[in-house]
């Protein structure tokens, strides 16, 4: 069988997109069409990154504790990261320029997966990566809800075209694992970050000035709001609980006889199903309670993770399994996403967005996956860690379940009074 080495395989496929694709169709783009690139290509990096970083680690000799160590700290930028990103973009009003230069800063710390040189340059690289790559995320759904007139509707459609660039490369990953090995993740991430560096400059900008009267919110005193405070916990919990998945799933798979193909096809039928949900999350939202719809969504992945843990063996049953990722992911997504757009004020959400995402995936991601990386013993308590998954699952129902039935939006000073 011929083999097709990395570099000439990416630059076939680059010099193949430009071939298909004219940049007249991109000058031409809508906002709302631009935002979907946007999305498509973000989540196309992490499409090669989540499923496979666990192989690449692996192949580059480095244990399970080790692993989760490095996970640990790459997640852990995610805490500090959007923070600091969303003070630059308000002080700079300027949150498309933002995103921009933490691609740019992102994909320069990337490059240093490319380099075999020990541990802690890789630890140092990637961690630099995912630091500048928190400018993008917060930024690019606060920007959706400002292009797309605050419309859930629109916005889970557009958000679809994210979940489609993840399973894409999910699937295309697998394949490519098959005929390259673990160093394809470099090539191929690098392939998309590029993409999402042209996408961000057709963004057009926009001001984040505020209104005159508004008051700005201390955002100290959303730690003594017990709504925020609930909602944020369960979401925390619920991003511990994914961890086993994120950083061990391909090998978990592998070690119980599954091949790269059939682990990237179980992946990429965990984000099928989520592209369904997103497309019809603007119905299934509307008219019910966010409450109920996290305390469902986040209880059937306790179930998810215990179904993984226990019932695995049987492949039926692991793909029924990765179907509920539409109510892990999807639906609590668009639920987390109406929260945050109604209680923040409008000045204040894409600060807000930051705040969730460097709390939820930054900290919730960076302990999940040190906790995973101790429990799973190279391989000896896989089952362990993912009910360890399910009771932090379980854990972020009662949470969510002890939610108001209402959002009440958030006023600059007003103390916490949540709605029975």
């Amino acid at each position: 069988m011929l083999k097709i080495p990395n570099d000439a395989l990416v630059s076939l496929l680059f010099f193949t997109f430009s071939a298909v694709i004219p940049m007249e169709f991109f000058v031409k783009m809508s906002s709302a069409q631009t935002l979907s690139l946007a999305y498509f290509a973000y989540f196309a990096v992490l499409g090669v990154f989540v499923p496979y970083i666990g192989l690449f680690l692996d192949n580059r000799g480095l244990n399970s504790e080790e692993i989760g160590l490095l996970l640990a700290l790459v997640t852990g930028m995610r805490i500090i990261g959007p923070s600091l990103w969303a003070s630059l973009a308000v002080k700079r009003q300027d949150p498309i320029g933002v995103m921009r230069f933490g691609a740019v800063l992102a994909t320069i710390g990337w490059l240093t997966s490319f380099y075999d040189g020990g541990y802690w340059p890789l630890v140092a690289g990637l961690a630099l990566y995912s630091l500048c790559w928190t400018a993008i995320l917060p930024q690019l759904e606060s920007s959706a809800f400002y292009y797309l007139d605050n419309n859930t509707s629109r916005y889970s459609k557009v958000r679809t075209a994210g979940s489609v660039g993840y399973i894409v490369l999910v699937m295309l990953g697998g394949w490519w694992f098959q005929h390259t090995g673990p160093q394809m993740l470099p090539h191929s991430a690098l392939l998309f970050l590029l993409l999402m560096l042209c996408t961000l400059w057709l963004l057009p900008k926009f001001s984040l000035a505020q209104h005159n009267d508004t008051q700005p919110v201390q955002f100290r005193r959303l730690w003594t709001h017990s709504s925020f405070l609930k909602f944020m916990l369960g979401a925390f919990f619920m991003q511990m609980s994914f961890a086993p998945f994120y950083g061990f799933f391909t090998l978990y798979t592998r070690d119980l006889g599954y091949s790269g193909s059939d682990a990237g096809l179980l992946i990429a039928l965990a984000v099928a199903a989520e592209i369904v949900a997103f497309y019809f999350a603007g119905r299934i939202l509307q008219g019910r309670s966010y409450q109920k719809l996290l305390g469902l969504c986040y209880g059937l992945t306790a179930v998810r993770w215990l179904m993984v843990a226990f019932l695995a063996d049987s492949g039926l049953l692991l793909s029924a399994s990765m179907l509920l990722h539409a109510f892990s992911f999807a639906i609590a997504h668009s639920c987390a996403m109406q929260f945050i757009q109604q209680f923040f004020p409008p000045a204040q959400r894409s600060r807000g967005q930051a705040l969730y995402a460097g709390v939820i995936y930054g900290g919730g991601g960076a302990l999940g996956a040190y906790a995973a990386g101790i429990a799973w013993q190279d391989g000896a308590g896989s089952a362990f860690t993912f009910v360890l998954g399910a009771l932090c699952a379980l854990l972020s129902m009662l949470l969510a379940l002890a939610l108001p039935k209402n959002i009440q939006p958030l006023k600059a000073g007003a103390e916490d009074k949540p709605v029975a």
